[in-house]
């Protein structure tokens, strides 16, 4: 299990191609209160993420969590996956895919180069909004960002009614 234990902000880094996705992730971290505990950086593809992950490391500020998508233009989600779990440096970064691909092989492959977590694409806000709020309950709760925890939370808040 890897966890971050740290005093907030935390640095989330989302690698998404479409704009209009990091614009539903960043209503729904603020309707999930988590804006004032995490710092969010964007990269809209593979490449721009490689190149924001190198300086990441050079200026010695990693990112405490990576939200990535798998489908993106010049650099794929897959490599940039297997960019971070093949760095020294990089390797213990949680990487958590969230993608609309719902190929089992994509998920088999993902955790084959040692992506953390895998999430669909909620089909709807309030479910994106859940997925944040287990984020922001792992670093309230536990003052660490713990990829079981936030799993567990969201498996939980997705069953409630």
């Amino acid at each position: 299990m890897l966890e971050v234990n740290r005093q907030a902000p935390y640095r989330l880094f989302v690698i998404e191609d479409n704009p209009a996705e990091v614009r539903l992730m960043q209503e729904a971290i603020k309707e999930a209160s988590l804006n004032e505990l995490v710092t969010l950086e964007y990269a809209y593809d593979g490449e721009e993420a490689c190149e924001v992950l190198d300086t990441a490391k050079i200026i010695g500020k990693n990112f405490d969590l990576v939200l990535l998508d798998l489908n993106m233009p010049r650099v794929t989600g897959k490599e940039v996956l297997e960019k971070i779990k093949t760095d020294p440096d990089l390797e213990t970064t949680p990487v958590i895919v969230v993608t609309n691909s719902d190929y089992k092989k994509d998920m088999i492959e993902c955790y084959r180069l040692r992506a953390d977590g895998y999430l669909q694409k909620p089909a709807d806000f309030k479910k994106l909004v859940d997925f944040f709020v287990s984020v922001k309950r792992s670093i309230t709760e536990r003052n660490k960002l713990s990829i079981y925890y936030i799993e567990k939370v969201y498996d939980e808040l997705r069953m409630a009614v």
